[in-house]
């Protein structure tokens, strides 16, 4: 059986999908020694989360996705080949085994970084002891030069709690028969818990409607007589095809990006810096638009955009550059990097703390698609 996406993940036998995965690491001899068959077994059991980044990337078999999983796993295979030291491995292993979106990017995303500073000729120190009892995600030295990286993904909560209501919704409508073309837009008050009794009310909406003449489109909330949580668009009848019509959603005005999770993680990574020397943080999105302004506005405190030819202030909050606090931040890059099926796309914005009590010169950062501010 083909596992075409994260729905045909959950219908899946787990010893079919144990099967994909070792298939799709065959490859890989170093990813195999990580997600060996005790791994695997445990993370297919995880297969009903929707949240399993990991297994997907392991079993998903479309003309579209298996090129990028292969792209990927190659370069993570090809990063680890230059950490060969037991305790290298044995750091990366732990970190790789996180299997969900967040711990998993920031895996990577670190490892790609470790890689790059190696290349340079830096010295890299995997999770540095911190004087606070911590310890850091990882250090570069070289010369006299010697700098702590925290690595920080921005994942919004609340958008991803939606993500995961449209899924649950989408799994359970997907094969509706008769076949309706439908839209959905969840309110603020929707939580995950109630898309089982959401879906089982659209569905016998739809049985109602088959056997009545409704012009479309045609609308209803849930639920009904009270604050709605769903409004339900039934936008038309489609033909029968053989598995039944994958129901299409729009997520209308409900997902919900809080932007002040951009500010707080990137706060909350200072402490993982060390105070004596200088501190990077790492900012890579998951799943969010992040602009150029968005993490201005969090570094640099309330921007203002021009209204009618006004400056108005837009997305207040505290700012991150401040004189008197984070001065052990130096530096924050944004890192944006797309998979394309012939490589990766990636884009890095350098913004300097200029009340950082270490500074960092630019060349710590020149290379390919870098801006520095």
């Amino acid at each position: 059986m083909t596992v075409r996406d994260v729905f045909e993940i959950r219908k899946t036998d787990e010893s079919e999908l144990l099967m994909h995965a070792r298939e799709r690491l065959k490859s890989f001899p170093i990813l195999k020694k990580i997600y060996d068959d005790e791994f695997l077994a445990n993370l297919v059991r995880h297969k009903n989360n929707y949240d399993n980044l990991l297994l997907s990337w392991l079993v998903i078999d479309n003309p579209y996705e298996t090129g990028l999983a292969y792209e990927f796993l190659k370069d993570i295979e090809e990063n680890l080949k230059l950490f060969p030291s037991q305790e290298n491995f044995r750091i990366f292993k732990t970190k790789l085994r996180q299997w969900k979106t967040v711990a998993f990017e920031a895996a990577i995303t670190e490892l790609e970084f470790s890689v790059e500073y190696l290349k340079r000729g830096y010295q890299i120190e995997l999770e540095p002891n911190l004087p606070n009892n911590k310890k850091g995600d990882f250090s570069a030295s070289k010369g006299d030069i010697k700098i702590f990286f925290e690595v920080k993904t921005i994942y919004g909560e609340a958008s991803n709690e939606d993500q995961t209501i449209m899924n649950e919704l989408s799994d359970r409508l997907m094969e509706m028969s008769p076949p309706f073309r439908i839209g959905v837009e969840i309110k603020e008050k929707f939580k995950p818990s109630q898309a089982v009794e959401v879906s089982k009310y659209i569905l016998q909406k739809l049985t109602k409607l088959d056997r009545l003449s409704f012009a479309f489109p045609f609308s209803f909330t849930y639920p009904e007589n009270d604050d709605p949580i769903a409004i339900v668009e039934i936008r038309s009848r489609v033909p029968n095809k053989e598995k039944g019509y994958i129901a299409g959603f729009v997520y209308g005005g409900g997902i919900k990006v809080d932007w002040k999770d951009l500010r707080s993680k990137i706060v909350s990574g200072v402490s993982q810096l060390h105070p004596d020397y200088p501190g990077v943080i790492i900012v890579k999105p998951h799943g969010l638009q992040v602009s150029e302004f968005d993490i201005k506005n969090a570094l640099y405190g309330d921007l203002k955009i021009n209204i009618f030819g006004e400056p108005q202030p837009f997305r207040s909050g505290e700012r991150v550059f401040a004189k008197k606090k984070n001065r052990r931040l130096s530096a924050v890059i944004y890192y944006e990097k797309r998979l394309r099926k012939v490589g990766y796309a990636k884009k890095m914005l350098i913004f300097h703390n200029q009340f950082a009590a270490k500074r960092l010169p630019e060349d710590v950062f020149e290379g390919e698609n870098v801006t520095q501010f």
